[in-house]
């Protein structure tokens, strides 16, 4: 077991009060992280499945049951936070009853945030939830909260390597670490990032990156290490790995993973970044593990057992959660982006995966367990297609707090499939997770990239947008095909094309895709959505009043969308490139509107016409001409 001192260097910058359970707790901001340690006075074989922790956490308009978790030897930890200002106060609890953890009692007072304070970081707002239409997010205290997200998915490891130190790199050089690319896309206005928090299989240890065992069984479909056909090394800064070895791989113990037992020390570098981030504003989406690992997990720890005692799956989730839900996260209960539902595509890796019917047990299981998480963060998948049309809507999979569409298909169809959503009854807030797999940095590259952001945005995609990019995705440090000689390669095969595949390399390295100018592009959505404040919250997605609507050709191109308030005094388009000119009805009657194209490159506001459109006795508008005809527009139009 490692020294923790130099783990927690930061909790007077990050806002979270870590307390012996004998000491008199200070005051403390509501949705600060409050870190409650025990010692087991018992010997368990293996305390990561054979203890269970808890308090039960009460204070204003809230009494739940906090779960805990074994952070090595005989330490366990419950983090928990306050909601609302007041007096807070626990009780801790365990099974079986243990005199160290069971029966400790405590209280804490806290306190509200300044409007000033808030400004300083939007965490300090709440909780992200949906509104009360069920379309959009908010924060607790009902301000808007419109997700820009961006791709950090290997940032459990070194890949996005943390250092104690406050030495800044720059963010285009292989020095530059978790801080400061973070700090970068902060001020390119994210304020997301996607984290996948364990690739157990993972590593630089001579095998292929796509392996089965001897037994046949696929024990990883890992990102290649380069050029070669070996798999990214996924270890955390101190070359730790989040299970033991050996594992059950028929004759390769040491490429899968023993999960029953579990590393709590690799997760502190994660404790790290995560704490990091929400410091600086960022809401952390957290996953558990990714879908190429399925089949190994069903083999051999029993991922589709419907007896949670005998899935292992069961128990990481139970470990991610309660680990990180004290924390400014959404959670991620699996990555389920390929082979998800009828009509998808199989993994792009060549690796086997599990249906979502084989995963329904173990998260069917722990929300029948454990419910939502007790401060009320969202839960969710990474998904190939869309959410609802493989899990269902909340009836059938009432764990689901935020539906998706992405992956696959990477075209307009994740337009119908996010409208299709929205139209649900008892909506819940929905977004396009994966638009675009941003391969270089062309302008046809990045039209296609705005092109389906856009798309689903305004189809009813209200809950925000994401980014991402080869290279970044990937965390890729080592060297690819000619990195000169992809940047500059202009004839990407189509989506349509039998030679397309949306993630073949070559990759370029994380810090040249760090700079591309996609990723500038992505501010002006929000920029775009939100020039009447929440108003857009309230958007619904209109395309029949458009007289053309799906003039081009498959997958991103000549499409229009639009969307207006039921009031009519609000309206939001989006024309891809080589859309049909077409005129709009649904107006009010001989009403002058405010109309002004908007520039998704630039984020550039002028006047459609003169500023002024006014509609006809029949609310029908001629909408101007496009500013420039071979590029992409947005238009907003607005009562007077």
């Amino acid at each position: 077991m490692k020294n923790l001192s130099k783990c927690w260097r930061l909790p007077a910058l990050l806002g979270f009060l870590s307390l012996a359970v004998t000491q008199a707790a200070a005051p403390v901001h509501v949705y600060d992280k409050v870190e409650l340690t025990f010692t087991a006075t018992g010997k368990y074989a293996n305390p990561y499945t054979d203890a269970e922790v808890w308090v039960d956490l009460k204070g204003p308009n809230f009494a739940k049951r906090c779960y805990g978790f074994w952070d090595g030897g005989q330490t366990f930890r419950v983090r928990i936070m306050s909601l609302e200002p007041g007096t807070w106060s626990w009780v801790s609890g365990s099974n079986p009853p243990d005199g160290g953890l069971a029966g400790k009692r405590g209280s804490f007072q806290s306190i509200a945030w300044s409007e000033a304070e808030k400004k300083e970081n939007p965490n300090r707002r709440g909780v992200p939830r949906a509104t009360r239409n069920g379309h959009a997010l908010e924060w607790s205290d009902g301000t808007p909260y419109f997700i820009q997200g961006d791709y950090f998915y290997p940032a459990s490891t070194t890949r996005y390597v943390w250092r104690d130190s406050d030495q800044s790199y720059p963010v285009d050089s292989p020095r530059a670490g978790f801080k400061d690319i973070l700090k970068y896309r902060k001020s390119q206005g994210f304020n997301t990032i996607y984290i996948i928090s364990s690739l157990p299989n993972w590593g630089y240890d001579g095998w292929p990156a796509t392996f089965r065992d001897e037994a046949g069984v696929p024990v990883r479909g890992a990102w290649p290490n380069g050029n070669q056909n070996r798999a990214e090394n996924m270890v955390n800064e101190e070359n730790e790995k989040p299970f033991f070895f050996p594992g059950k791989a028929v004759g390769y113990s040491e490429v899968g993973a023993d999960f029953w037992r579990i590393n709590p020390s690799y997760f502190r570098y994660l404790d790290k970044k995560v704490d990091y981030a929400g410091a600086q504003g960022f809401q952390i989406f957290i996953e558990t593990l990714r879908r190429d690992i399925g089949p190994y997990l069903k083999a051999y720890y029993g991922a589709s057992d419907p007896d949670m005692s005998k899935n292992a799956v069961f128990y990481y989730i139970r470990y991610i959660f309660a680990r990180y839900q004290a924390d400014p996260v959404s959670f991620g209960i699996i990555h389920q982006d390929a082979g998800a539902g009828p009509g998808t595509k199989p993994s792009t890796s060549g690796a086997p995966v599990l249906t979502a019917e084989d995963w329904r047990p173990v998260i069917d299981g722990y929300h029948k367990r454990y419910g939502h998480p007790p401060f009320g963060q969202i839960v969710t998948t990474n998904i190939n297609g869309s959410t609802y049309r493989v899990w269902g809507h909340t009836d059938k999979s009432p764990w689901l707090m935020l539906h998706q569409t992405g992956n696959s298909p990477r075209d307009n169809k994740s337009a119908d499939e996010m409208l299709e959503m929205f139209q649900l009854r008892n909506p819940i807030p929905a977004y396009n997770q994966e638009p675009w797999y941003v391969a270089t940095d062309t302008p046809e590259e990045r039209g296609w990239n705005r092109g389906i952001m856009y798309g689903s945005l305004l189809s009813g995609g209200l809950a925000g947008v994401a980014y991402e990019a080869y290279g970044m995705t990937r965390g890729n440090r080592e060297a690819s095909d000619d990195p000169n000689q992809f940047l500059t390669n202009t004839s990407r095969p189509q989506p349509d094309s039998p030679s397309w595949n949306c993630c073949s390399g070559p990759f370029p390295n994380m810090w040249v895709a760090v700079k591309w100018q996609s990723a500038n592009e992505v501010q002006y959505a929000p920029k775009f959505m939100m020039t009447h404040g929440a108003k857009y919250q309230d958007l619904v997605p209109h395309p029949e009043l458009l007289s053309a609507s799906k003039t081009g050709n498959w997958p991103v191109a000549g499409w229009a969308f639009l969307m207006r308030t039921d009031d009519k005094q609000l309206f939001k388009a989006y024309f891809q490139k080589g859309a049909a000119h077409p005129d709009l009805s649904g107006a009010l009657p001989n009403t002058a509107y405010k109309a002004q194209w908007f520039d998704p490159r630039t984020g550039a506001w002028s006047n459609a016409g003169n500023g002024t459109i006014t509609s006809d006795a029949q609310g029908r508008i001629a909408i101007p001409a496009f500013p420039t005809s071979d590029d992409d527009w947005a238009l907003n139009l607005a009562t007077k």
